[in-house]
């Protein structure tokens, strides 16, 4: 019988194993695994909605210019109120080059977070994005209003926008707009860009649950609270088939 064991102890090994597998990446109805990530850090501390000891933690990539990312951010507000305790978000910051405001709406979002304000303002810009997304795409420059006067500091186009969503949120207005260009908040973007490349996220919104990829556009709330409540339940949950939206590359770091 001694002979075995080994043998035994294998073939145990590799039958949990197999289990293992089996259940963690089971596959949604279409055929395609769910992905278990784990990828770079992004930006620490991260930005977190909900107790750290929330039984499960929706993971969050993106674009504030990105309309779909807006509907989604409604949907977990209502999720966030209704689940309570039960969920926690964790929000990144993936803006999309094909979206000439998404690098200043993640700074201004991250500006507003060195004054403990991020969720103040990150609400605020998806509540108002129809109305910044218009804006001239100008650039944060220096404007002299007459010959011989002294250049102003004052920003323009949709920085202004953003100025202002400051002063409503209570923020230290003077200190936001310088705060705007510093590295702490371009190395903030930069590395939840990084954490999102490094797992495979190439549009907006990405959502995951658990460390589980949720595919793109089940993000249906009747579906998406089913998936809540499977994870829950300590079910691992199934999706629907549906089309993904055309990738798109993230804003490079300026």
């Amino acid at each position: 019988m001694r002979r075995y064991l080994p043998f035994l102890i294998i073939g145990a090994v590799l039958l949990i194993g197999s289990v293992s597998a089996l259940l963690l990446f089971r596959s949604r109805s279409s055929g395609t695994p769910l992905k278990i990530v784990q990828g770079k850090p992004g930006a620490e501390p991260a930005h977190v909605r909900g107790p750290a000891d929330a039984r499960v933690t929706l993971e969050e990539f993106g674009d504030y210019q990105c309309k779909p990312c807006g509907f989604l951010a409604a949907t977990l507000r209502k999720i966030e109120h209704d689940y309570g305790t039960s969920v926690r978000l964790v929000f990144r910051q993936f803006p999309l080059a094909m979206h000439p405001h998404a690098m200043n709406a993640a700074r201004a979002a991250e500006a507003a977070g060195l004054q403990d304000r991020f969720w103040e303002m990150h609400d605020f810009l998806y509540e108002n994005a129809p109305t910044w997304s218009q804006e001239s795409p100008r650039p944060f420059i220096k404007v002299v209003p007459a010959l011989g006067a002294a250049p102003s500091d004052a920003p323009t186009g949709v920085r202004l926008v953003f100025t202002g969503y400051a002063e409503k949120i209570g923020l230290d207005v003077e200190r936001f707009k310088k705060d705007l260009d510093t590295e702490p908040v371009k190395a903030r973007i930069a590395s939840d860009q990084e954490r999102g490349i490094s797992i495979g996220v190439d549009r907006t919104p990405f959502l995951f649950i658990d460390g589980v990829q949720i595919p793109y556009t089940s993000f249906d709330e009747k579906e998406l609270r089913g998936v809540i409540d499977a994870a829950l339940s300590g079910k691992t949950p199934t999706f629907s088939p549906v089309p993904s939206a055309t990738p798109a590359p993230p804003a490079p770091p300026k």
